[in-house]
């Protein structure tokens, strides 16, 4: 038995975002922009990478089961709302057209902190999750694209 409460992912991330903005913007006044830059993207990318490891136990490490991450953990409790453009054993394309996780950040005035807390984990995580895949993305919504083109492919 747990006594953990279930919540949803963007609650979790928006949870966490609160208590990030705050040490993020000490950070920089501290130590500058660019050592608070180098350090925010080595935690949360190493955070990213345990995180995808543990979903391709609990879903599988393959094309499915990332798609059971992206359907059922970040777009499950109305996280974001996904398409699915495209899918083989080798590839799996969608775009995400509505994203709560950008609205939060965007809301606080900070989509800067948003990219770099939030966005800035996806391509780690793909890493931790199965390294023979590999992701791209040319917009996200908290950048100000009309969507999230995620791409992912197993590498050549």
């Amino acid at each position: 038995m747990t006594d953990e409460i279930a919540i949803s992912h963007l609650q979790r991330r928006k949870i966490e975002g609160r208590v990030l903005i705050p040490f993020i913007e000490a950070c920089r006044e501290k130590f500058g922009e660019g050592p608070t830059h180098e350090l925010v993207i080595a935690a949360i990318r190493a955070h990213a990478a345990t995180d995808g490891a543990r979903w391709a136990d609990m879903f599988g490490a393959d094309i499915e089961g990332l798609r059971r991450v992206a359907e059922e953990l970040w777009a499950g409790g109305g996280g974001m709302e996904l398409e699915v453009v495209g899918q083989t054993a080798d590839r799996l394309d969608f775009n995400v057209t509505r994203c709560r996780y950008a609205e939060f950040y965007q809301e606080l005035g900070l989509a800067d902190l948003g990219s770099l807390i939030h966005c800035s984990r996806d391509h780690a995580m793909v890493e931790g999750f199965n390294d023979g895949l590999e992701l791209t993305r040319s917009q996200t919504i908290m950048a100000g694209g009309s969507c999230c083109d995620f791409r992912f492919r197993r590498k050549a």
